[in-house]
């Protein structure tokens, strides 16, 4: 064939190739923009965490939109310490997100819709909580709280093993504390409950609801005081242990994140935390940490296991779309959903369980867990008893009090006045 002839006829498909490409581009762009057009968008009310990133929502909204084009979905990020206040203002401004990942301490509130049946069926049905006679949230996950991470090779230096009784727990810190080391990290600024939160679980919830199954509904009902003889005993016992030296000096004055990084560095022997350190030293393959329950004063085995729940805002315009995202979350494609109990050692909720690989460290958290019975945080229980939303971020500025050497009984009066203050507020 003629050099010419073939470069005409190349050319010639050439120019076929680019026109059709051409009307190709132009329908999908005139296909892009009739499902922007028609697209619904929900906003998603989400906190974020050293583990819980931005790239973990992203992840599960991508993976949503690419199967549901005509929904888009907006993260709406809760900001400070107390996120149950951040979404009151976002109520009271009328900005109250589609679905918020947070809603227990809202739900008593009367905000959200309720959980249609075929969105209820995917869950556990032991974890479905009512309000006022309807289930408005959906259990998203569970997490345990009030372990003792421990540096294994400090442990080994001064033959230490794990310690089973109260008795046993104080003198492992003061065989550290002999030893020229910082028994216990913990922090403080710019996180408030890293200070004293994760050693009241560990002690003061277990044993409060040991000696007072009902405390919360008593509570509400006046039967019962927080400045009562077990609660003193325990933030007694806390103070008297900062006074002995068992916590990091200058604890006060570092975040969570910087508490944590010096505890993996091996400036304290121990941290009292929750299941997301799990997922911290697992992912990671450090093999250098164990774990252990914190044994109680009085001997009791209570877990304390959280529901989080999701809720779907029953004035929202868009919940077709919103239950559509919950659906495909729990349901349709569980990845992102596994992904994210994976990134902060939670625990899945579903009808048909949803798993990740464990690794060592939240293999031995559960087991320490063994043959305890679990609880709900007292200022995390759901249902018509609930403790008023603010009562956790005073309380834990009130553990900063007293572990800055405060009177006990003064700081427990005052949880007491507060717990009113808010009841009445409501």
């Amino acid at each position: 064939m003629n050099k010419k002839r073939v470069l005409a006829v190349l050319a010639m498909v050439g120019c076929l190739a680019v026109t059709s490409l051409a009307g190709c581009g132009k329908k999908a762009e005139d296909s892009d923009k009739a499902v922007k057009e028609d697209q619904t968008t929900i906003t998603l009310g989400v906190f974020e965490t050293d583990n819980i990133t931005s790239e973990i929502w992203g992840g599960m909204i991508d993976s949503f939109e690419k199967e549901h084009p005509e929904i888009k979905v907006e993260k709406v990020l809760a900001s400070g310490d107390d996120r149950t206040a951040f979404w009151r203002t976002m109520l009271n401004s009328g900005e109250f997100p589609d679905i918020v990942v947070e809603a227990s301490n809202l739900a008593s509130m009367d905000v959200f819709a309720e959980v249609p049946g075929d969105v209820q069926e995917l869950f556990n049905p032991d974890l479905l909580i009512e309000y006022g006679g309807k289930v408005t949230t959906i259990p998203a996950s569970v997490q345990y709280k009030g372990q003792c991470y421990y540096n294994k090779a400090i442990f080994k230096e001064l033959g230490l093993e794990e310690p089973k009784t109260w008795d046993e727990f104080q003198k492992v810190c003061q065989t550290i504390k002999d030893a020229g080391k910082v028994p216990l990290m913990c922090g403080g600024t710019g996180d408030t409950w890293a200070t004293g939160a994760m050693f009241w679980v560990a002690e003061g919830d277990t044993q409060v609801q040991a000696a007072y199954p009902d405390f919360v509904q008593g509570l509400s009902e006046g039967k019962y005081k927080w400045n009562n003889d077990v609660t003193k005993k325990v933030m007694t016992e806390y103070q008297d242990m900062v006074k002995k030296g068992y916590y990091y000096e200058g604890a006060l004055s570092l975040s969570y994140s910087q508490c944590s990084e010096a505890f993996l560095k091996g400036e304290a022997a121990m941290l009292i935390d929750g299941a997301w350190m799990n997922a911290t030293l697992d992912s990671s393959g450090n093999e250098d940490f164990g774990v252990f329950a914190v044994p109680t004063m009085d001997g009791s085995k209570i877990a304390i296991g959280n529901t989080s729940s999701w809720g779907v805002y029953k004035d929202s315009k868009n919940q077709d779309a919103a239950w559509a995202f919950l659906k495909y979350i729990y349901g349709e494609n569980t990845q992102p959903y596994s992904d994210w109990l994976a990134c902060d050692g939670l625990f899945s909720t579903t009808k048909e369980p949803v798993t990740y690989e464990m690794g060592p460290v939240t293999t031995d958290f559960l087991e320490n867990f063994d043959g305890y019975e679990v609880k709900c945080e007292i200022n995390q229980t759901a249902g018509d008893y609930i403790v008023p939303s603010g009562m956790q971020s005073f309380m834990d500025k009130s553990h900063q009090n007293t572990f800055n050497g405060a009177d006990v009984s003064k700081e427990l009066d005052s949880w007491d006045t507060e717990y009113q203050r808010l009841m009445d507020a409501q």
